[in-house]
């Protein structure tokens, strides 16, 4: 099965996560770019406010025909209990039809609940069809542990 790997990621947890899933499944990796990324300390503030609202941010375009995958694995970290505002742009702009999506978050917490109800909803909206999903927390813990712990997850989606 033809995998992408699709990540937005502000303290490179997130790209840390997404890059052992390529790896690991020989997938295609793309990351989110916001156009005007926004500067600390603002980024955590209005970032928030807008995941917690559903809204997005202008991103640049990805060079990536979603055509050709059937799996695609989005991850995101969680800001309000929801996924990044560089995610739902993502998500708004992009019909899954026929595709398998496979959300990822990671977080300072340990409950992905909220987050991962509020992404699949709008990706059922755009057509996909969440074939499971997977959180690593990862604050206060080292890259090494979240590889660890990314390759855990993984592990059943490699078959």
């Amino acid at each position: 099965m033809k995998s992408l790997v699709v990540y937005y990621s502000l303290t490179g947890k997130t790209k840390l996560v997404a890059q052992v899933i390529a790896e690991a499944l020989n997938a295609t990796l793309v990351q989110i770019e916001e156009r005007r990324p926004i500067r600390f300390p603002f980024v955590y503030l209005s970032g928030s406010f807008a995941a917690f609202t559903n809204r997005g941010r202008k991103i640049n375009p990805l060079d990536v025909d979603l055509k050709q995958y059937e799996r695609i694995f989005i991850g995101s970290p969680t800001w309000a209990y929801r996924p990044a505002p560089a995610v739902n742009s993502f998500i708004y702009q992009t019909n899954f039809e026929g595709r398998s999506v496979i959300p990822f978050f990671t977080m300072g917490g340990d409950d992905s609940e909220k987050a991962l109800a509020n992404i699949t909803a709008k990706i059922e909206r755009s057509q996909g069809k969440v074939a499971g999903s997977f959180a690593i927390t990862s604050y206060k813990v080292s890259d090494e542990e979240i590889i660890a712990r990314a390759k855990e997850a993984i592990k059943k989606y490699s078959s």
